[in-house]
């Protein structure tokens, strides 16, 4: 089998370790799914005697109107990684130009494509700056941004992503923001591009519910865009019944818990202080973060695998370009969770 490179991996941690453990791998609401979404599924029951609806019509109208978007310029997919395969299949960029580190599924979807690499530099706090602008240039058919970035959490300060945006625009380059973790912020509609929309036609956004709602193994994500024209490409560009009538009943009942996703970011900011607080006072190195994960450094180069043995899932971010051994990522969730895993760190500092 290839090799896996993303958070979750609770099956091969029960292959090797029996048990279900501590998941601050994957970046998951830890309040679980809300009970509208849950009664949602079950009734979608039934409903699975029938295809999938191929155009998701009740879940595009649902998170329009939450959204305050035109359905017409949504397009669903299995998850935002099935919208990205779709997006790279039609664009077909030559060149494209993705930050390191960032989510690994950019550059696997664009397999042929000739990527260039604006690197985030520590000294920074692996933030973007301006210097990204240096590096947008005509002969760029694409650019790839994920805001906050995964995995260092960190937003791009609003008035420079519209400046991204207006080079993009004037050297008729394909912008592509993924905002899967928007919902996660405080004031996550000052860093949503979607008002733009309208008038920039190669502006494509990209969002999931797998996160904020916690249903990974559901899949749905979407994607915002007014050019109609790759809305059409994007149906075209694999089989039309790729969201399933369970994942799109609860994408319409996700679409009416915007104060969920309002509460859960009001805990998640709080305990994002504590746990920064709490793994610095360990003499782990914290990047800042802004969503519901944490970007640290350790002088372990196996430390997740200590922590593995010990029943709790971090993200060895070792794979990200960009970054290296020990560099990794762990999510933020209660103060439960949180104790759990602090209490891991210190047996692992005494030698226990």
């Amino acid at each position: 089998m290839p090799e896996y490179v993303h958070g979750g991996d609770v099956y091969s941690y029960a292959e090797a370790y029996g048990g279900v453990p501590l998941d601050l791998s994957a970046n998951i609401n830890p309040f679980g799914i809300p009970e509208r979404v849950k009664q949602a599924m079950r009734g979608a029951v039934e409903d699975c005697t029938r295809y999938p609806d191929p155009f998701c019509r009740a879940a595009r109208h649902a998170i329009g109107a939450a959204e305050g978007v035109d359905p017409d310029w949504l397009y669903c997919g299995n998850g935002a990684a099935d919208v990205l395969d779709r997006l790279a299949a039609v664009l077909q960029p030559g060149t494209a130009l993705l930050t390191a580190p960032t989510f690994a599924e950019y550059e696997r979807t664009l397999a042929g494509t000739d990527i260039r690499l604006h690197l985030l530099r520590e000294d920074e706090g692996f933030a973007v700056t301006g210097r990204i602008l240096l590096d947008i240039t005509p002969e760029t058919d694409a650019v790839y941004l994920c805001n906050p970035n995964n995995p260092t959490g960190r937003t791009i300060e609003p008035r420079l992503l519209h400046r991204v945006v207006e080079k993009c625009a004037q050297n008729d380059i394909w912008l592509v923001v993924d905002e899967c973790f928007n919902d996660f912020l405080t004031d996550g509609a000052r860093h949503s591009l979607k008002l733009l929309l309208g008038d920039y036609p190669k502006l494509v956004i990209l969002r999931a519910y797998t996160k904020m709602y916690a249903m990974p193994g559901v899949r749905f994500g979407w994607c915002m865009t007014a050019n109609t024209g790759l809305i059409e490409g994007l149906y075209r560009a694999g089989q039309p019944w790729n969201v399933s009538v369970i994942a799109q009943a609860c994408a319409a009942a996700a679409a009416g818990e915007a104060g969920y996703a309002v509460q859960t970011a009001a805990c998640i900011a709080q305990e994002r202080i504590y746990l920064t607080e709490e793994l610095t006072r360990r003499g782990l190195t914290v990047y800042p973060g802004e969503a519901n994960f944490l970007l640290f450094r350790s002088q372990d180069d196996v430390l997740h695998d200590k922590l593995a043995a010990r029943g709790v899932l971090i993200r060895n971010c070792a794979n990200y370009r960009g970054l290296g051994a020990g560099y990794y990522r762990t999510a933020v969730k209660t103060r439960e969770d949180t104790a759990r895993l602090l209490a891991a760190l210190d047996s692992i500092q005494e030698g226990y």
